[in-house]
């Protein structure tokens, strides 16, 4: 939540393509997100809040990006650019984690998060680290000026590039993996 705000508020390629979004806004809701996370009792109610904030997420990016109105299509029939984009990005993102996941020697699927949930749990986790920060603002982006396939990809392995993205995704499950092995310890000795 904190890279999201920081990208959005931060990123220098981002500002220049004018990209405006209301950062009060972005702030309340990741305020709020965060508490939810917090407050969730089960993995179905974090999956729950994890759509609710991308869903205002997207919004927040159509109108900051000037790209006007828009609804997800997750079943690939939707042919505008920004879904189209979206979709590109996220397997980026995809690669990014298995990435993260090998360089420590985890498997790809093992079930977290999104391993409850379908296949491949782990790289669809790690993902979420990076994709609403770095690939959702720049698809809405390179929708309104009107990119190709090959400019959106370079965009996104630039920002990801600059943002350090494989970097952070490994340290964020290392830090993980610390603090649960931790709490679980503290649970052994209890």
């Amino acid at each position: 939540m904190e890279r999201l705000k920081e990208h959005w508020s931060r990123s220098k390629s981002l500002k220049e393509q004018g990209f405006g979004a209301n950062l009060n806004e972005l702030g309340a809701l990741v305020q709020a997100s965060t508490t939810a996370i917090r407050t969730s009792p089960d993995v179905t109610a974090l999956l729950t809040e994890e759509g609710r904030l991308t869903k205002q997420l997207y919004r927040l990016a159509s109108i900051g990006s000037g790209y006007g109105d828009f609804t997800r299509d997750k079943q690939g029939n939707n042919l505008d650019a920004a879904n189209q984009f979206l979709n590109h990005g996220n397997y980026l993102a995809y690669g990014l984690g298995a990435t993260a996941a090998w360089v420590l020697g985890l498997p790809h699927a093992l079930a977290v998060l999104h391993g409850k949930t379908r296949r491949g749990g782990l790289v669809f986790d790690v993902a979420d680290l990076i994709k609403d920060a770095i690939i959702l603002p720049q698809a809405f982006l390179s929708s309104t000026q009107g990119h190709t396939e090959q400019e959106f990809r370079h965009a996104c392995i630039d920002a990801l590039t600059r943002a350090e993205a494989l970097d952070f995704m490994i340290d964020v499950i290392k830090s993980t993996a610390a603090t649960v092995s931790q709490m679980a310890l503290a649970n052994k000795t209890s």
